[in-house]
C-alpha cells in the first residue's frame, strides 16, 4: 500500500467523522483499509477512491478503525462521582448519553447505576459511528473476563448467565436505547437539554482539535446547564474551549457547561483567601495556620501531562509535548505509551536517535508488563497492535 493510498483514506475519514490519524495510528489504518478492501473484495487503490461516494465501503472501514475496546466500570471514581454527587440531585426524566459506546459496557454501566440510583424515571442512549460495535451493544453479551469490574451482587442482579457468555438483563436493556451517530457530522440526539449526563470518554482524543471544538461547543449549548460531562482521565479540556468548566467530584472531575449554576458543596473548590481587611478596620480573630503536606512539593498529574502532551503534539508544538511526554516518562517508567508517544514527537521533529531511544524504552516497558495491564494504558489499542508498531520502529533504524 503506498503513502499515497493511506493518505487519502485519511482524508476522507477526517473531512467525514474528524478522526486524525498520527503517527501512531498509521499502522491501524494500513490494516484496517487491507481487511475492509478484502471484505469488499477490491483492489486497495479502488476500495479508497470508493470511501467519497460508496456508503457501505466507508462503514467497512469505520468498523475496522474506530477502537471499540473499553470494559465495565472503566475509571470506577466517575461512576461514584455519578452515584454520590450527581444522581441525588436529579429528578426524572433523566437520560443519560454513551456518546461513543464501543461494545456497550459503558452504556450498561450507566444503565446499573441508575438502577441503583433514587431516579425513577431513567433511560440511556448508547451511539457510535461503528455498525459491529453497536450489533455488540444490541446483543449485550458478555464473555467472562469482559465483566471485569462486575461484582458478585451486579452480576447476580443484571445479568444472566447463558452457556459460557452472561447476557444482560432483560430490564436493563429495555430501558437502554441504540443509534448510530456521527459526533462530527451528524445532529446531537433528542431535544436540547434533554439529557444531564454525557459520557464522552476517549473518543475526543481522536479527533481532528477543529472538529473536537466544533463538538464540545454544540454540546456546551445542547445540554442543559446544569449538565455533567464526562471524559476520559487523559483528556483535558485546557486551552482547548471556554465552552465548560472543570469541577471536582468527590475523587472525580468533571466538565459542566460554562453557564452552569454553581455546584453542590461537595463539588465546590476551595474558597478563596479573605481579602485583606479595610484601612481603619478591625481585623476579626487570625485562624490557625494550615496544616503543612508532608513534602513541599506536589508530583504533577501524568494524566493531566499526557493530555498536555496529546493536545501539543496535535498543534505541532514538538517542543511542549516532548516536555510532558518526558515528565510522564520520568514519572511512571513502565508506562510504554508515554514512551511511544515520546517517540514519534521526536520522530516528528526530527530527532531520529533521541527518538529510537524512546522507542527501545516503550519496548522495554511492554516486556515488564502483563499483557492486561499493557492494553489497560492502550486506550483500546491491541496489544500486538502497539508490539508490532514498536518493532517495526526499532527494525526500520536497526
Amino acid at each position: 500500500m503506498t503513502d499515497r493510498i493511506l493518505a487519502s483514506a485519511a482524508r476522507v475519514l477526517g473531512r467525514r467523522v474528524g478522526l486524525r490519524l498520527d503517527p501512531a495510528t498509521q499502522h491501524r489504518l494500513a490494516r484496517s483499509v487491507r481487511e475492509a478492501a478484502d471484505a469488499c473484495r477490491r483492489d486497495v487503490g479502488e476500495f479508497v477512491e470508493s470511501l467519497e461516494h460508496d456508503p457501505h465501503a466507508l462503514q467497512e472501514l469505520l468498523d475496522r478503525v474506530t477502537v471499540q475496546e473499553t470494559s465495565f466500570f472503566r475509571d470506577p471514581g466517575q461512576f461514584e462521582a455519578l452515584a454520590t454527587h450527581v444522581l441525588p440531585t436529579l429528578r426524572g426524566p433523566v437520560m443519560a448519553w454513551s456518546a461513543g459506546c464501543a461494545n456497550g459496557q459503558e452504556a450498561y454501566t450507566l444503565a446499573m447505576v441508575l438502577a441503583e440510583s433514587p431516579v425513577a424515571d431513567w433511560r440511556v442512549l448508547a451511539t457510535d459511528v461503528s455498525r459491529r460495535a453497536l450489533e455488540r451493544t444490541r446483543a449485550a453479551r458478555y464473555r467472562d473476563k469482559e465483566l471485569r469490574g462486575v461484582d458478585a451482587a451486579r452480576r447476580e442482579r443484571f445479568f444472566v448467565r447463558d452457556g459460557d457468555d452472561w447476557v444482560v438483563s432483560t430490564a436493563l436493556c429495555d430501558r437502554v436505547a441504540t443509534s448510530r451517530l456521527n459526533l462530527v457530522g451528524d445532529a446531537l440526539p433528542g431535544e436540547p437539554g434533554s439529557s444531564h449526563i454525557v459520557f464522552c470518554r476517549n473518543v475526543l482524543i481522536y479527533f481532528r482539535s477543529p472538529d473536537a471544538v466544533d463538538f464540545l461547543e454544540r454540546l456546551a449549548r445542547w445540554m442543559p446547564p446544569a449538565g455533567y460531562l464526562f471524559l476520559g482521565y487523559s483528556e483535558s479540556l485546557w486551552q482547548v474551549t471556554g465552552a465548560f468548566k472543570l469541577v471536582r467530584l468527590g475523587n472525580a472531575f468533571v466538565y459542566r457547561p460554562a453557564g452552569a449554576p454553581a455546584p453542590p458543596a461537595a463539588a465546590r473548590p476551595a474558597p478563596a483567601p479573605a481579602p485583606p481587611p479595610a484601612r481603619g478596620s478591625m481585623p476579626g480573630p487570625t485562624p490557625p495556620p494550615p496544616r503543612r503536606p508532608t513534602t513541599t512539593t506536589s508530583l504533577p498529574d501524568p494524566a493531566e501531562l499526557m493530555a498536555l502532551g496529546e493536545t501539543a503534539m496535535a498543534a505541532g508544538d514538538y517542543e511542549a509535548a516532548v516536555t510532558a511526554f518526558r515528565k510522564v516518562a520520568y514519572l511512571e517508567p513502565d508506562h510504554p505509551v508515554a514512551h511511544l508517544h515520546l517517540g514519534l514527537t521526536l520522530e516528528a521533529a526530527g530527532h531520529p536517535v533521541a527518538a529510537r531511544r524512546a522507542y527501545a524504552a516503550a519496548r522495554g516497558a511492554v516486556d515488564r508488563c502483563d499483557t492486561a495491564a499493557v492494553e489497560a494504558a492502550l486506550e483500546g489499542y491491541r496489544f500486538d497492535e502497539l508490539v508490532a508498531l514498536l518493532d517495526t520502529k526499532l527494525g526500520a533504524r536497526g
